[in-house]
């Protein structure tokens, strides 16, 4: 994988999702083999998700969110990024596409369409 990095105003690289998500483990003291049987999950993937090598689902990143007691929106956008970075991280156009999505972000809520 490249080192596909989001376009800075300023800030350092942000964490990517699997080293995010290892912090709040290990922060709370929590073995893997607790975290993974509270989101129902293998403990071999959340592993691999931990050490950026697998995506979680949006239902195990929730799971994860009430266990964790933070931001599911947050952590879903975070995984969302990671899923970005993931696909199109041998893309040129990659960067390209993050910063006219950061000139024009996305508005929330439903369209009328």
């Amino acid at each position: 994988m490249s080192s596909l990095r989001y376009p800075s105003r300023g800030k350092a690289s942000p964490q990517r999702f699997g080293e995010w998500l290892r912090r709040l483990r290990e922060e709370r003291k929590l073995p893997l083999r607790a975290v993974a049987a509270a989101a129902e999950m293998d403990q071999a993937h959340l592993s691999k998700a931990e050490l950026c090598q697998r995506l979680l689902t949006a239902e195990q990143v929730a799971a994860l969110a009430k266990f964790f007691k933070v931001n599911a929106t947050e952590m879903e956008a975070r995984r969302i990024a990671e899923k970005f970075r993931m696909e199109h991280a041998d893309n040129p156009a990659a960067i390209q596409a993050l910063q006219i999505l950061n000139d024009a972000p996305l508005k929330s809520g439903k369209t009328n369409s």
